[in-house]
Formats: C-alpha cells, sequence, structure tokens
C-alpha cells in the first residue's frame, strides 16, 4: 500500500574525505540563489479536503514540536517583582514538563505518540524548529531550535517482552550550535543530505519575511559526534521569497532531495495573519473557515540545479494552513519525489496532516515537464493526537519532519506504546 518511501541521508561506514579544490561540490550553495527564477505558472490554492486516514503517510516519520516557554525564568521575575507574570509563569513552566518536543506518527490517523523517556536534551529543548535524520540505520536525528542549538540523539523501541507495553527513547549524542549572520535572527529550518563527495552536511536558514524578501543561508560538514559543524567550510548563499510578498516568511521548513545530475532544494514559505496583519482565530475554529483562509497561507515550491541556470518552480499553494514541515516520498526505484507529506502549525486551531500527491507532466514528443499537483489530503493530526494523549491540540504545532529509522520496524509491525 505505500509505493514510495521518504527521502534520507545515508552516511557509508567508510568516508574518506575529499579536499576542497578547484571543482566545487555539486549540492554547493556557496553565490547561490535558493527561490530565484521562478518559472511556469502558479497554480490556484487548495482548501482542506479531510480523509478518513492516509494510508500514504509513512508510519514511523519523527516530527519536532516548537514547544516550550520562552518567558522570563521565575528568579528575574521574582527580582522585577511582577506577581501577576510570575504566577503565570510558573504555570507555562510546569505544563512544558509534559508538552512533546518529539513524537512518532503511529498510525494512518496521523496519531503521534510523544517520546518522553530518555536523556536526549531534544526532550527538553525550547522551540524545536526542524528535525533531521542522520542515519536511518542507527536511527540517529538532529533537531534544531530556533535560537540555533543543535541537539542529536538516537531513538529506540524497546519492549521488554511480547506480553509488555513498549516504550520509545531517545538516547543523547551531542550538542552544538549553528552559527548565524549578526542581527540574523531565528534559524527557521535546516536539512542535512549527503553531497557527492559522500559528505554529510548541514544547510540552514532564517525566516525572512517581516519585510525583508529574502533571506540567507549556509551550507557546511556536519559532524553529528561533536554536534557541531566545520565553520572553516561554510558557504554562503541566499533565498528569496516566491512570492514576492515581505509579508510572507520566505522559508518555514526545507527539505534537499539529491538524484544526480539533479538536485532539488524543496522548501515553503507561508503568510500568518495573525502575526503581520492581527488576524484574530479561535479554538472553535477550523482550517476550512473563511477566517482562517484569510490568516494563513502556504506555498510549496522547489528550485533545481544541475540542468543548466537554476529556476524555481511554484509546485502548489494552500490556503487556511501554515505548511512549517515536508516530508519527500519518492519512488523506491527512480528516486523521484512522488509525493510529499504536509505538517501544518495552526496555532489554536491545531495541526493537521496531509499528502500531497505529485505528478510529472508529459507532453508528446517532448518528455516530461515540470510537476501536477493532485488534490491533498488532511487528517487532524492534532485532535487525533489529542484523543488518545489528553494533550491540548493547540500544544501539537508540527515544526518538523524526518523520515522513520530502523527503530520504527516494530512500530510498522503493530508494537504497542
Amino acid at each position: 500500500r505505500r509505493h514510495a518511501k521518504p527521502s534520507a541521508p545515508q552516511p557509508p561506514k567508510h568516508h574518506t574525505p575529499v579536499p576542497m579544490g578547484v571543482c566545487a561540490s555539486k549540492t554547493s550553495t556557496a553565490d547561490t540563489l535558493i527561490g530565484g527564477r521562478v518559472v511556469g505558472t502558479t497554480p490556484p490554492p487548495f482548501g482542506v479536503t479531510w480523509a478518513d486516514r492516509l494510508i500514504d503517510a509513512p508510519i514511523g516519520t519523527v516530527v519536532c514540536f516548537d514547544n516550550g516557554s520562552k518567558k522570563k525564568s521565575m528568579m528575574s521575575l521574582a527580582l522585577e517583582g511582577d506577581a501577576k507574570k510570575l504566577r503565570e509563569n510558573v504555570g507555562a513552566k510546569l505544563l512544558d514538563n509534559i508538552l512533546p518536543r518529539i513524537g512518532i506518527i503511529w498510525n494512518e490517523l496521523g496519531v503521534v505518540k510523544p517520546v518522553t523517556h530518555g536523556n536526549a536534551s531534544a526532550l527538553d529543548a525550547i522551540d524545536l524548529e526542524c528535525i533531521s535524520q542522520v542515519s536511518g540505520s542507527d536511527s540517529i536525528y538532529v533537531a534544531t531550535s530556533s535560537n540555533g542549538k543543535m541537539h542529536v540523539f538516537k531513538l529506540y523501541y524497546t519492549q521488554p517482552s511480547c506480553l509488555d507495553w513498549g516504550f520509545l527513547y531517545a538516547e543523547h549524542i551531542s550538542q552544538g550550535q549553528l552559527p548565524s549572520p549578526p542581527g540574523a535572527g531565528e534559524v527557521e529550518a535546516t536539512c542535512c543530505f549527503m553531497n557527492d563527495r559522500s559528505e554529510l552536511m548541514m544547510i540552514w536558514t532564517g525566516r525572512g519575511g517581516q519585510e525583508l524578501k529574502e533571506s540567507w543561508t549556509r551550507q557546511a560538514p556536519f559532524d553529528y559526534m561533536t554536534g557541531g559543524v566545520d565553520e572553516l567550510k561554510i558557504e554562503l548563499g541566499r533565498m528569496v521569497g516566491v512570492t514576492g510578498n515581505p509579508k510572507w516568511r520566505t522559508a518555514s521548513s526545507m527539505q534537499v532531495h539529491v538524484n544526480w545530475p539533479v538536485v532539488e532544494f524543496w522548501f515553503t514559505s507561508v503568510y500568518d495573519g495573525t502575526e503581520s496583519d492581527g488576524k484574530v482565530l479561535t479554538a472553535e475554529m477550523d482550517q476550512t473557515s473563511p477566517e482562517a483562509k484569510a490568516a494563513f497561507k502556504s506555498v510549496l515550491a522547489k528550485t533545481t540545479f544541475g540542468m543548466g541556470p537554476s529556476t524555481t518552480d511554484i509546485i502548489a499553494q494552500y490556503e487556511g494552513i501554515k505548511v512549517e514541515a515536508i516530508l519527500l516520498l519518492t519512488d523506491s526505484g527512480d528516486n523521484k519525489v512522488k509525493a510529499v507529506l504536509l505538517g501544518s502549525d495552526d496555532e489554536i486551531m491545531g495541526s493537521l496532516l496531509g499528502v500531497q500527491p505529485l505528478q510529472e507532466a508529459k507532453i508528446a514528443g517532448v518528455g516530461n515537464f515540470g510537476l501536477n499537483a493532485g488534490t491533498p489530503k488532511f487528517v487532524n493530526l492534532a485532535e487525533n493526537s489529542m484523543y488518545e494523549t489528553f494533550i491540548p491540540k493547540s500544544k501539537f504545532g508540527t515544526s518538523g519532519f524526518a523520515p522513520a529509522g530502523s527503530f520504527a520496524t516494530a512500530i510498522i509491525n503493530g508494537a504497542r506504546v
């Protein structure tokens, strides 16, 4: 029933570094522009179409959430003598202890089971914005907070016996810090991938928007054992907003797909009207309401390198949701992207899980020409997860996806948590 597999880097067991020389890597983003030279026509926006279940959503997909209090410490507020804020902050800090940071998609209804066991720093992180798979066979992941702090961990599924309930466990490996331009603000999207030299790379970018029509990008070799990037090999690049509207965030998620000789940088850009224009939403509304369609909009796009000058295609647009997480689902044969897993963070309304089907547009006598996006289908990840976990749906703010690792074999085969 699942014909597509998530795209993920697979580090080789033996790696001989290739020195930087005259020829740059084919995945280099040094002095390049992601999001530029938009070609083709912009498709009309999709609304939310509900499905009973998503049979193409990969079970075991790892999810991160942007929970974690950014409020001042209790000590700071006590010194300021602000009793009201101190009481509010105590409640926020206590609630933080039960809010999900990392979770696993458990079934086709989009139910997410939070990972609560383990010593990984990611389980206590503040405002995780993205997550990448480092090694599928070893189930190693790196999640990144908005302040650029990286949290590397390994996931396990443990079931003491066939009669016991199992549990997910996250083991700490390392922590590191992504360097960003001075005054650049938050890190919004990151992605790990293997370049043509078999180096594990990390690319990261800022949010942009807020009257800025572009953002910056950085790319460098990544050492997951230390949690750091090679700052001597950082490549500087730029990313522009595909909509041309400075109220839209330049980037809200990113995935890199390497299918030689082509390298594709997939990303989403979002408009948050509650933030930029003061639009108001309530928990009673859902993503199909007129208010949601006016407040939240998203674009899915990709920039392609390796076939002449780089070009950008706008694949799909959405109304009523902020797509903050994507995962590329590729064909096991030709490694082409056949669908995209979509995760939204719709603030007080919660979060949806969707699948965007894709089909190559073919012209007789010419060949393939771009991609056609079929109607995406969605399930209510936040609401369905709330019924399972009793965590408020507004606290399932999806911010990143990564492919299932080897830990998920038992889950796919019906293990219990």
